[in-house]
C-alpha cells in the first residue's frame, strides 16, 4: 500500500465492507492502465496526498466516503454501453453502499462525488470530498502518465495521432485551471509542464505531420 494511503485510509482499507467493494470493484474495472484499478490506486494516492498537503486530516473531509467514491469512481465505465460513465458509475455505486452501509448520508455524498468527478458533465463539486476526488482524478491525466493514458485510449478508441494531440490541446492542457486546492494547482501546473514539452518535441519532429 503506497504510503500516504496507508497514512490517510489505514483505518478504512481493512474493514471487511471495504474490502468487499474493493474485490467488486477490481473485478469489474480490471487491469486496463488507462481507467481499470490501476487508475484507481494512483487516485487513491494522490487524494491521500491532497489531505496530507492540505491538512486536511482534522477537519470535516468524510474518509469513508473520500475512499468509496475513489473506489467506484469509474466503475460503471465498462459497462456503460454509450451513457455517460459517470451516470453508471454513480447508480452502481450507490446500490452498492445502500446495500453495504444502508446510509443514505453516505450513499448521497459518494453519488455526489462520482456525477461531479466527471469532466464532460459540468457537474460543480460542492463537499470536500468531491473536490479531493476531482483534482485527483483530472492530476492522473496530466504529466507522464496522462501522456500514456491518452495513447492508450486513443488506440483502443480508433484515434489517430493527430486526434490524441488534439486531444491534449482541448481538454489535457485545460485541466489545472479546474482545481480546488492549493497543492493540486501547483502539481497540476508541474505536470502540465512535461505535457507542454512533450508536445514540443512533437511538433519539432514531426511538423504538421498527423501520423507519421
Amino acid at each position: 500500500m503506497p504510503s500516504y494511503v496507508s497514512q490517510v485510509f489505514g483505518s478504512i482499507v481493512g474493514e471487511s465492507r471495504v474490502r468487499a467493494l474493493e474485490t467488486v470493484a477490481r473485478a469489474l474495472m480490471g487491469e486496463d492502465p488507462a481507467h481499470g484499478w490501476p487508475h484507481v490506486e494512483r487516485v487513491l494516492e494522490l487524494a491521500s496526498r491532497i489531505v496530507v498537503e492540505e491538512g486536511l486530516e482534522k477537519s470535516s473531509v468524510d474518509l469513508l466516503a473520500l475512499y468509496l467514491s475513489i473506489l467506484l469512481h469509474d466503475i460503471g465505465r465498462f459497462a456503460s454501453k454509450g451513457r455517460r460513465h459517470a451516470v453508471e458509475s454513480a447508480r452502481i455505486a450507490r446500490e452498492l453502499v445502500m446495500i453495504a452501509w444502508s446510509n443514505e448520508d453516505l450513499a448521497k455524498a459518494v453519488e455526489h462525488a462520482i456525477l461531479s468527478h466527471s469532466y464532460s458533465m459540468g457537474i460543480a463539486p460542492e463537499t470536500l470530498e468531491a473536490k479531493i476526488l476531482s483534482d485527483a482524478d483530472k492530476l492522473d491525466a496530466l504529466g507522464a502518465i496522462g501522456i500514456a493514458r491518452v495513447f492508450h485510449t486513443g488506440r483502443s478508441l480508433g484515434r489517430s495521432f493527430a486526434d490524441s494531440i488534439e486531444h491534449f490541446k482541448e481538454k489535457i492542457l485545460k485541466l489545472p485551471d479546474m482545481m480546488h486546492f492549493e497543492w493540486s494547482r501547483r502539481e497540476a501546473k508541474r505536470r502540465a509542464r512535461r505535457v507542454e514539452l512533450f508536445l514540443s518535441w512533437w511538433l519539432e519532429e514531426s511538423g504538421a505531420s498527423s501520423d507519421s
